[in-house]
């Protein structure tokens, strides 16, 4: 049982090895005794058989039916001992058995008396014996005796004899005449056997020593394979569960380790009667340095910020990036608001220092804020939520740090609410989801594609419109979430809609936050191949003034957007102040008229030149010309005369639920769908 234990606390390969030695072993074991005993038998059959053709051939030629009957006379006598003799003389040489010499003959009549015997005093006795029987009536019998009068019982292999009865049958009788008992030694066979046995031990000894040692290396092999293999699998495992909990462009934590950690330290601080505190810091004017230095130089501002943080934290602390230029410090436990107070000076005071990049000396201001568990929120949610309150007040006040205060924070502006419970959204399942407006072909008035459309049910409060969420989650790090949930909820239905046969593009919008992402190709890439959904099929919408406002740092993130396949475009055109220049050399493929121009068209000669002019110019520079907020007929015939190629608006189609555009796409179709899908509908 010891070995076993010891055994199982072995690698593998060592566990098979030994295993398979076992086997190898026992298989041996087992051949050998099988194959040890045949070669016995086979011994013993060839002396049988020797014996048989040597009474057959030498002796019963030189016997007559009246000697067997009649018994011998003198002259008779001496011609049989001849004749045995001559046997004698005849019998060794055969096959491999020289030395199998008789050492007894005896011959029996049908009366089982014996009329000839090498020893004289035999003749006329009547054996007893059992296998005479079966002699005379017809059958060779042949058996081992450990001596020629059976008076010895030694086991010795020189006194073992191999005794043998062959019935003499002569032509005309219908039953043996007589009988012929031969005791041959048994020595000659067992040599021969033992040397079969060596030669077939060695044989199979080498044999399964190189079946074993060719198991074994082929065994070892794959099991080195499969060890790099699963070493890999490790590798990319444990890749893969560290960029889903950190963050990507610092390797600080993100916000799901973050809340693990957080969870984790209530849960313990119930326990002790301790208290958690979780600092929400902001850097302050850091789309300056962006602006003015370009994202890669505040990229590396960025990962400087964990280790300037952490060298004033405990080992236990955690610091984490939330996004943008978010962070967030986890203090697992506190003494008191005080001792978080000091934390939040000291993180401060190590931002304050100045930052050298790449030559470039930084001046870094923050704004924190600040919670405690339980005075401030029993979970991640709660404590989040008004850490983010308490943040903006430190941010509009300018007053560093800031410890939130029911009393004071509670009546905050209701954007700082919205905040804190659209981060709570984000963590639910069922409180953010999408609705599709149809877009329409002018020309055959057939649909092209479809725009997402996020909507929020609040628990308490229930929808709450777009223009009071968005807006509030562009001005932080909250909009990628908020995308990148977009994104989730968009790409699987085009997947569903393409497994049912319908071809539609869906166009999502972009904050100019995520166009300052770098970040944000990579997980369009991650998104579109986890949902198996074409690049091509994918819209992505950017306003106008977004890409103005840093156009060296948007290209760059749009070029790459483009190279993956996925079609662009400029959205609310004409709000802006794009210059020629930018416009001509954005990599987009659709032009978005903003409704406001197009509501207007009909009635305001300035509004029907500028999107005459916008459209012009879309073909000019090989867009295509989409046109928002069309309502009414007028503003369907105004675009047709003017060529507009794409309208959008409530005179086709309002926001519809995903069933509810899958319903209306089973009728319809789009042009994008397969021909014969399309001949079908028609």
């Amino acid at each position: 049982m010891s070995f076993l234990r010891r055994l199982r606390n072995t690698s593998l390969l060592a566990r098979f090895a030994a295993i398979s030695l076992v086997l190898t072993i026992a298989v041996g074991l087992v051949l050998s005794s099988v194959l040890s005993s045949a070669i016995a038998e086979r011994a013993r059959e060839q002396a049988e058989w020797t014996a048989i053709v040597t009474v057959r051939l030498g002796l019963q030629p030189q016997l007559t039916p009246e000697d067997l009957a009649d018994g011998f006379d003198g002259s008779r006598l001496a011609a049989v001992d001849a004749a045995v003799d001559a046997a004698r003389s005849n019998l060794p040489g055969r096959g491999r058995l020289a030395d199998l010499d008789p050492v007894e003959l005896n011959i029996f009549d049908r009366d089982r008396t014996i009329v000839y015997s090498d020893e004289e005093e035999k003749v006329g006795t009547v054996s007893t014996s059992d296998e005479l029987d079966e002699v005379l009536a017809g059958e060779v019998v042949s058996g081992f005796s450990h001596s020629a009068d059976d008076d010895s019982a030694s086991e010795d292999g020189d006194r073992l004899f191999l005794e043998v009865y062959v019935p003499l049958l002569y032509e005309g009788s219908t039953r043996p005449d007589g009988a012929i008992e031969l005791y041959l030694p048994y020595a000659p066979v067992a040599a021969a056997v033992a040397q079969d046995v060596r030669t077939l031990t060695i044989t199979l000894v080498v044999g399964l020593a190189v079946f074993y040692g060719v198991v074994f290396r082929l065994i070892a092999s794959a099991s080195r394979r499969l060890r790099r293999q699963a070493e890999a699998l490790r590798t990319s495992a444990d890749r893969d569960r560290h960029q889903s909990t950190h963050d990507t462009l610092t390797g600080l934590p993100n916000w799901i380790l973050l809340r693990d950690r957080l969870e984790q330290s209530l849960a313990a601080a119930t326990r002790s009667e301790s208290e958690v505190a979780l600092l929400l810091i902001d850097l302050d004017r850091f789309k300056e340095i962006n602006d003015s230095l370009g994202h890669t130089l505040g990229d590396k501002l960025l990962r400087q910020v964990g280790p300037r943080l952490e060298s004033v934290l405990r080992d236990g602390d955690t610091v984490a990036r939330l996004g943008g230029d978010e962070f967030a410090v986890l203090l697992s436990s506190v003494d008191g608001e005080d001792q978080a107070r000091a934390v939040a000076e000291r993180i401060g005071e190590s931002l304050h220092r100045p930052f050298d990049v790449d030559g470039v000396v930084l001046d870094v201001e923050a704004s924190i804020g600040i919670v405690l568990s339980p005075w401030h929120g029993t979970d991640s949610e709660a404590l989040l939520r008004n850490a983010d309150i308490a943040m903006y007040v430190a941010k509009e006040l300018k007053a560093g740090a800031v410890v939130f205060t029911p009393e004071e924070h509670m009546p905050a502006p209701a954007r700082l609410t919205v905040l804190g419970d659209l981060r709570r959204a984000l963590d639910a399942e069922d409180e953010l989801f999408l609705n599709y407006q149809p877009k329409y072909t002018l020309d055959g008035e057939r649909i092209e594609g479809v725009e997402a459309l996020l909507r929020w049910n609040h628990p308490l409060l229930g929808m709450i419109p777009p223009g009071e969420f968005i807006p509030v989650a562009e001005g932080t790090g909250i909009i990628l979430r908020l995308t990148e949930r977009v994104l989730g909820l968009a790409l699987p239905q085009m997947r569903r809609w393409l497994d049912a046969g319908h071809a539609v593009p869906v166009a999502v919008n972009l904050s100019t936050r995520c166009l300052l992402d770098a970040g944000l190709p990579d997980l369009v890439r991650r998104l579109l191949a986890e949902h198996g959904v074409p690049a091509e099929m994918l819209r992505l919408e950017v306003t106008e003034s977004a890409v103005m406002g840093d156009a060296a740092r948007c290209m760059e993130v749009l070029e790459r957007l483009h190279d993956l396949g996925v079609r662009l475009s400029i959205d609310d055109f004409g709000t802006g102040y794009s210059s020629m220049a930018y416009l001509r050399r954005l990599p987009v493929d659709e032009l978005k008229i903003d409704r406001s121009f197009v509501l207007g068209m009909t009635t305001t000669q300035q509004d029907a030149v500028l999107v005459r002019t916008a459209i012009d110019l879309g073909h000019n520079l090989g867009l295509t010309v989409v046109a928002e907020g069309v309502e009414g007929g007028e503003h369907v015939a105004a675009l047709r005369e003017l060529g507009c190629d794409i309208a959008q608006g409530f005179h086709y189609a309002r926001p519809m639920t995903a069933e509810q555009l899958g319903a209306l796409l089973d009728r319809v179709g789009t042009i994008h769908d397969p021909e014969d899908t399309a001949r079908t509908r028609s």
